[in-house]
Formats: structure tokens, C-alpha cells, sequence
């Protein structure tokens, strides 16, 4: 992987700063077709698969490097890819960080591939469908604590980076928005290992 572009304005001193990172790659594959209740199965195996961690960008280390603390989501994938960018440094792991998972049924009609499912799922949830899961609502409310959350550290340590989940920062970065800090509005197409962030005058 090689330079990342950057959604951020320079750091200076005068600037606390909020870093909502994407985790690495989950090592599952993506390609399978399968049923709802398969679907279910494969989520289960997203959620305790390895992350891939091949080259990380050079940016994101120096982000992790300067930031003055590191938070994490409680979720298997993001404190392996924590533990790669920041190796043995200390970190606030919270399951306030962790991702609105997937709604799902036992059933085992249609086959799709995952890539429909998922986008097929995520959308009903988004929709209000939230069988097996948290509602959208009550994401959004955990994700109104997990910005309060950071914006404490930062206020605290002058910038904080969240190894966190594509969903979930989605969430929290409304939240920091709406709070009056700065920074990009869209995220959710972000790649895996990408940075987002967030700054507000100290």
C-alpha cells in the first residue's frame, strides 16, 4: 500500500485533533454466495477472522505515532490492527467504539453473493430492519457517547486516534460535525487503514 491521501488539514498546536481510522482488512472471503442463515455464519467468521496487515501506510504511522493517546474499538479486528500500527503501546479498548453489526435471518432463501448481502442488509438497517442486531437509533446513541468520549481525550491529551469500523465512525463523525469540529462529511466508502480527521480550536 503506498501514500495516503489524507482528508485533514495540517495539525499546529492551537488545534486539538480527533482520528477516526478504518481497521485492516479482515482475512475472510468476500466472494461466496450463500443464504440468509449462511449469511448469518459468515458474519460470525468476519468477526473473528485475522486482519491482513501486509505495508501500512506511511501517513497512518505517523498519525498513530504522534497522537496523544489511542482508543479502540473492543471488536477482534480493530485491536489486531491497532496492535500492528502501534505495536505494544497502551490503548482505551471500549465497546462503545464497536460496530452496528448486520441484521439476519434464519433462512435459507435466496442465494446471493456476500457483497449483495451485505450492502442489501445494511440497508434495510438503515431502513429500520433490526433482527439480531441494535436498532439504528440505538447506535446512534452509543455513537453520540463515543464522540463525547473522544472529544474528552482530546480535550485532555491534545488528539486522540480510534481504530473503529466503518459504520460506526460514520456515526461519530456526525456526531463531532454537529459538535462543531471539522473535517470530511463522507466516509463511508473509505478504505480499509484509512484515516479521517477531525480538528477544533483548543
Amino acid at each position: 500500500m503506498g501514500q495516503l491521501r489524507m482528508d485533514s488539514p495540517l495539525q499546529s498546536q492551537d488545534l486539538m485533533q480527533i482520528i477516526l481510522v478504518r481497521h485492516g482488512k479482515p482475512d475472510h472471503d468476500g466472494a461466496l454466495w450463500c443464504t440468509p442463515r449462511e449469511m448469518m455464519r459468515w458474519v460470525e467468521g468476519y468477526q473473528t477472522a485475522d486482519v491482513i496487515c501486509k505495508k501500512l501506510p506511511t501517513d497512518l504511522v505517523q498519525l498513530a505515532s504522534t497522537a496523544g493517546v489511542l482508543a479502540c474499538s473492543s471488536l477482534s479486528r480493530c485491536i489486531q490492527s491497532l496492535t500492528h500500527l502501534a505495536g505494544d503501546r497502551p490503548y482505551e479498548c471500549d465497546s462503545v467504539f464497536a460496530e452496528a453489526h448486520l441484521p439476519g435471518f434464519a433462512l435459507d432463501w435466496p442465494r446471493l453473493p456476500v457483497r449483495i448481502w451485505r450492502l442489501c442488509l445494511r440497508t434495510a438497517w438503515f431502513l429500520g430492519l433490526s433482527v439480531h442486531t441494535e436498532s439504528v437509533a440505538v447506535s446512534n446513541r452509543r455513537a453520540k457517547q463515543a464522540a463525547d468520549r473522544l472529544i474528552a481525550l482530546a480535550a485532555t491529551h491534545g488528539s486522540v486516534l480510534l481504530m473503529g469500523h466503518g459504520i460506526m465512525n460514520v456515526l461519530i463523525a456526525r456526531h463531532l460535525r454537529a459538535a462543531g469540529w471539522v473535517g470530511p462529511r463522507h466516509l463511508i466508502l473509505k478504505d480499509f487503514w484509512y484515516p479521517s480527521v477531525y480538528t477544533k480550536s483548543a
